[in-house]
């Protein structure tokens, strides 16, 4: 068939009536208008024709379920879930394209993208549990080396280009760590996700400390306080009641009198008092009475 429609134009007498330009314009016109109407009636079979096709092969003649069975027919997988959960050896098939894959393990986890697969190809997969999930292509490459690790609780889309694999990069999240007594962070690893602890070192600590000022024995006098701000500390002569416990006889000086004085008694039927000393110091009275 052809493509444009036999024309069949009605005459149009307009020579010497008008300017030569202006009457090949009208004759164009006027071909126009007649191709048009000529054309209308073998478009419209085609169409119907098209329309009919489509509504066979489709079910519903609508370009958008046309357009829905196309992309199936690519990503068969697409909105499907394939849990692996407790597997730790996987080979990816044709019914992955599209699929989010699922592993949780505590062990090792190796799951080997199947190269053998058409394109275009993509899937999704994620790792719940403690074991890290390897992925090693069956040939080619994978971000350009020969396996990407996935750690726990981490997502990754993973695409084929008919050769090699590529797949997006992972944002590490750091690993959850509590307080340990008398250790500190030291170092963080970046790929892993995971810090160091060690005991700080004094070399480790920046800074002058704070020295304790020197003090010297000043006589009758105490440290009664010290400023740890300045260093310095405060001096004072204690008092009795300062004093605890009980004065006892080894603790008098040497030299003294050491004698008890008896007192007369205060009434006919009275007592007689006693004062003793021990080396200058009272140390018992009894009182008179």
């Amino acid at each position: 068939m052809s493509v444009n429609p036999v024309s069949m134009r009605l005459p149009l007498n307009v020579d010497g009536k008008a300017d030569p330009e202006v009457v090949e314009a009208l004759q164009n016109h006027d071909d126009g208008i007649n191709d048009l109407q000529q054309a209308i009636p073998t478009l419209t079979s085609r169409i119907a024709a098209l329309e009919a096709k489509a509504s066979s092969s489709s079910g519903s003649g609508s370009s958008s379920s046309t357009t829905t069975t196309i992309v199936e027919n690519l990503f068969p997988g697409l909105g499907t879930v394939n849990d692996q959960a407790g597997n730790t050896a996987y080979t990816t098939q044709t019914p992955d394209n599209g699929a989010l894959l699922i592993f949780n393990d505590a062990g090792a986890i190796a799951v080997s993208p199947n190269s053998a697969v058409a394109t275009p190809y993509f899937f999704f997969i994620t790792n719940f549990g403690a074991g890290i999930a390897t992925l090693t292509p069956t040939s080619g490459t994978i971000n350009g080396g020969a396996s990407f690790s996935l750690p726990q609780n981490y997502l990754a889309v993973v695409v084929f280009d008919g050769t090699n694999w590529k797949t997006s990069a992972l944002l590490v999240i750091p690993a959850s760590i509590g307080p340990t007594a008398h250790e500190w962070i030291s170092a963080y690893n970046a790929a892993t996700g995971t810090f160091t602890l060690t005991q700080p070192a004094y070399s480790d600590i920046s800074g002058t400390p704070t020295l304790p000022a020197t003090a010297g024995p000043t006589a009758h006098q105490w440290v009664a306080s010290y400023n740890a701000g300045t260093g310095a500390f405060t001096l004072t002569q204690p008092s009795f009641a300062d004093i605890s416990g009980t004065l006892s006889t080894s603790q008098l000086p040497a030299a003294g009198l050491s004698v008890t004085i008896v007192t007369a008694q205060l009434t006919t039927l009275g007592a007689q008092g006693s004062m003793t000393f021990t080396n200058g110091i009272l140390t018992a009275s009894t009182p008179a009475t």
